[in-house]
């Protein structure tokens, strides 16, 4: 025996989280003892980095890799998508192995040994081989321990048979029934695939289809869209939907573990067949495939409702995009009266009556050379937008915007980056009678006018 491992993070997980690793060793008290952790991506030679750690007071080695791993990650920008598309940032494989090194004495040479027998090599006692961490962060105050609850998200189905489930597994807090205009995008994300052994032919959280059906006012389903998570389609791993998940598994990758699906009617419509223009609600619905290669109606991993919503008293609005804790991306429209104000720093200098610089032979009278002259202007906007009345639920919901680190706006068919500055809310001013929030955001555009000189 030497290294145990006595902790070790779940999968998928979070990388802004702390990702713990306790281990111990019969080793431990060996002179010169240090415990030497390598970190690679996940199913390849791929070498991140190596940590060593002499044992604590009680002979154990204790490593947080959170902040070592999220600078091997991103954040996918994935709001245009028509279709599926796969995490190039967000989503990474990771592969953590154990080793040992110790001398014969406080002052030999030490040795290398790889944690699984009394030899030296590289390390390579590993816990769980894979672990499939976002570029997310748990919400600790209300967390129970260190890993993020992935149950909740994730769930292990026989693949590629007619079998029953029910799952809202979007990875949002946001509310499954929204409310959405034309003209706006939206994503939603979800795990996809295999977390426990990465060629499993057996058991996944396979999304091998996305139903969405269309409805009218009167509640009849006037079209319907059935989009297949295939390579072709900018998703995976399958290449094509004649593949059974025992043909697919092999060619799962970070990418495909986690997907992004264009659901808004603007992703729809850039797909080549926008929604019929009577349309008042459409449902999205990923599910499952059968043995037959078809579509799995009875395997459901979540269920979204998107109400048609034409604005409010002819304000256009602001649609914003923000990375929410799992470290995809929600999406909401303030509604009401939007502003913008424009600040201007000028400098000026005092420009001196005498040209001294002169090259004639005399000064002449210039008047146009008196008084201040402005040699830089600085542009600063800043805007403002209020949302409509919103629910409790919404209002707890919204907040994901205000703490986010990357928010956008959508500017017709493009997304710019923005600043979020103050935030106003305006809840329960009278309790008997007001039951409604009301939020008044303040950003500004992180690219500002450049300044002219």
């Amino acid at each position: 025996m030497a290294i145990t491992y006595r902790q070790y993070p779940t999968s998928p997980n979070m990388a802004n989280n702390n990702l713990v690793y306790e281990v111990t060793s019969d080793k431990s008290q060996q002179p010169q003892y240090q415990f030497v952790m390598d970190i690679y991506t996940s199913g390849s030679a791929d070498f991140i980095q190596r940590v060593k750690q002499q044992p604590n007071p009680s002979l154990k080695g204790v490593f947080d890799i959170g902040q070592i791993i999220v600078q091997y990650l991103g954040d996918d920008l994935p709001f245009t998508t028509a279709g599926f598309s796969t995490s190039s940032f967000t989503m990474g494989g990771f592969e953590v192995r154990m080793g040992e090194e110790y001398g014969t004495s406080t002052s030999s040479s030490v040795l290398l040994y790889n944690g699984i027998a009394p030899v030296t090599g590289s390390p390579a006692k590993i816990a769980d081989r894979y672990y499939w961490n976002t570029n997310g962060l748990v919400d600790y105050p209300n967390a129970i321990n260190f890993n993020f609850d992935s149950g909740s998200y994730l769930a292990m189905e026989s693949a590629s048979i007619y079998n029953t489930f029910d799952y809202q597994h979007a990875l949002t807090n946001g509310p499954t029934t929204q409310n959405i205009n034309d003209g706006e995008y939206l994503t939603t994300a979800l795990f996809n695939g295999n977390f426990m052994d990465p060629t499993s032919d057996v058991i996944a959280q396979d999304v091998a289809y996305v139903v969405i059906n269309v409805y009218n006012a009167a509640g009849s389903n006037i079209q319907n869209y059935q989009l297949e998570n295939t390579t072709a389609n900018g998703g995976g791993p399958r290449t094509s939907m004649g593949d059974l998940w025992s043909t697919a598994a092999p060619d799962q990758t970070a990418g495909t573990r986690l997907i992004h699906i264009g659901v808004g009617p603007q992703n729809i419509a850039d797909l080549g067949t926008p929604l019929n223009s009577s349309w008042a609600y459409y449902t999205v619905k990923p599910i499952g495939q059968g043995d037959d290669n078809l579509e799995n109606n009875d395997g459901v991993w979540a269920t979204l409702r998107f109400n048609k919503s034409t604005g409010n008293c002819a304000y256009n609005g602001v649609r914003f995009a923000w990375k929410n804790e799992f470290g995809v991306w929600d999406y909401y429209t303030f509604g009401l009266q939007s502003d913008s104000s424009t600040g201007i720093e000028r400098q000026a200098y005092e420009q001196t009556f005498v040209d001294f610089s002169t090259s004639t032979n005399g000064i002449p009278y210039d008047k146009q050379r008196r008084g201040q002259s402005q040699f830089y202007n600085a542009l600063t906007t800043r805007k403002t937008a209020n949302s409509d009345w919103l629910s409790q639920a919404d209002a707890d919901w919204l907040k994901e915007l205000f703490f986010s680190p990357n928010v956008y706006i959508q500017n017709g068919l493009v997304f710019e980056p923005v600043v979020i500055g103050s935030t106003e809310l305006v809840e329960k001013t009278n309790p008997r009678t007001q039951k409604n929030f009301q939020y008044r955001i303040e950003f500004q555009p992180a690219n500002q006018p450049r300044p002219r000189q």
